[in-house]
């Protein structure tokens, strides 16, 4: 997942905002603070601000996902956070993640505005990323705006503010089944590959461990050590390439 591909606000003309309080919860306690004092509040140890409501007949999914590179489950109001949730446990440098991290209400000319993020994601150097998850066709204008309103608040924090919109079935499957791998042992240089790579069957028999050899290759595709086209069903027959530069 690239956390550098942030939200591009664009607020309506004129909209300016005149007070942002923040609410969240840390050790137990629920707290609320002006924005400006929120800065270096660690969101990505808070408990969720909200409970994930269940009732009958309910169309979203929600759940625990286990993030081995954190050995924590944060919870997921939908498949598409899950998967987000899986695109992070394999992204390099994510060391905290909270679910429904804080509320943040807002003050302007218009009236009164808030917005619950689905993510609060901490990256090793202490960068901040904000994130919403959100499936392409369900950002109508409202949405829009609210996640303008987001992404000029964590602006104002030195934070990145990130909307996962990607909606891959085969991508998903392919990190699902890729991910109880995630632990298996891996030897310390990966093979070396021509140009152009070569077939999953082919790679796996590089390795000089006999029937796990499969095993390393997915552990390798796991953390991104080799790279496939994961928006294709991933078989023997799939190319292989070294991760580049």
């Amino acid at each position: 997942m690239d956390l550098t591909q942030q939200w591009l606000a664009s607020p309506a003309p004129g909209l300016a905002v005149k007070r942002t309080r923040v609410e969240y919860r840390l050790d137990g306690v629920q707290l609320e603070v002006d924005a400006v004092d929120c800065n270096d509040v660690a969101f990505e140890k808070g408990a969720p601000v909200r409970s994930f409501p269940s009732w009958r007949l309910k169309r979203h999914y929600d759940g625990y996902h286990w993030m081995g590179a954190l050995g924590v489950s944060i919870g997921f109001e939908s498949l598409t956070e899950r998967d987000c949730l899986i695109e992070l446990d394999r992204t390099p440098g994510v060391v905290g993640v909270a679910s429904q991290p804080m509320w943040i209400r807002w003050t302007t000319a218009g009236g009164l505005g808030e917005h619950y993020p689905d993510y609060f994601v901490r990256l090793d150097g202490r960068q901040a990323v904000l994130m919403d998850v959100k499936p392409a066709h369900q950002i109508d204008d409202d949405v829009r705006a609210q996640f303008d309103m987001t992404a000029l608040f964590a602006a104002e924090r030195g934070w990145r503010y990130v909307v996962y919109d990607a909606e891959s079935p085969i991508r998903a499957a392919n990190l699902r089944f890729l991910a109880p791998f995630r632990d298996s042992a891996i030897s310390e240089n990966s093979p070396k590959l021509p140009e152009g790579g070569l077939p999953l069957s082919e790679v796996a028999s590089l390795f000089d461990v006999g029937s796990k050899g499969y095993a390393h290759c997915y552990a390798l595709l796991w953390v991104g050590a080799l790279e496939a086209d994961l928006e294709q069903p991933l078989s023997s027959k799939t190319i292989v390439w070294e991760r580049s530069a």
